[in-house]
């Protein structure tokens, strides 16, 4: 009896380990999206903290000018990262769609209750 690809992949693991990847795949572009502007901001505020300890003698408007300034280099990064994590999000809901026939929390939810059930050898 031949089956299809979605039956085939339900009865597997490989659906629900792709979709755990794809999953923790946008949470980590995701996280290092948004960690490279608050790692550049800090760095500016640390370096004209560590030269001007004060925070009356610190000029905010040369802290701002700065990052306005050098943060167009890095964008195009931070934009790929942020589209990239959007990609596997998606990803894993069409998948997790698809096979399973609900998102991709849910999916593993249950998916979890299936493994933990010790009908598997």
């Amino acid at each position: 009896m031949q089956s299809s690809l979605r039956e085939a992949l339900i009865d597997s693991h490989v659906a629900a380990i792709a979709i755990a990847v794809l999953l923790f795949s946008s949470v980590s572009a995701a996280f290092m999206a948004l960690w490279g502007p608050a790692d550049f901001a800090l760095s500016i505020l640390a370096s004209e903290a560590a030269i001007k300890p004060s925070l009356a003698d610190m000029n905010l408007e040369y802290v701002a000018s700065r990052i306005v300034s050098e943060a167009p280099y890095n964008l195009p990064v931070w934009l790929s990262l942020l589209a990239s994590a959007l990609a596997c999000l998606f990803a894993a809901w069409l998948l997790s769609r698809w096979t399973y026939g609900v998102g991709p929390l849910r999916a593993l939810g249950s998916y979890r209750d299936k493994l933990s059930r010790k009908t598997h050898a």
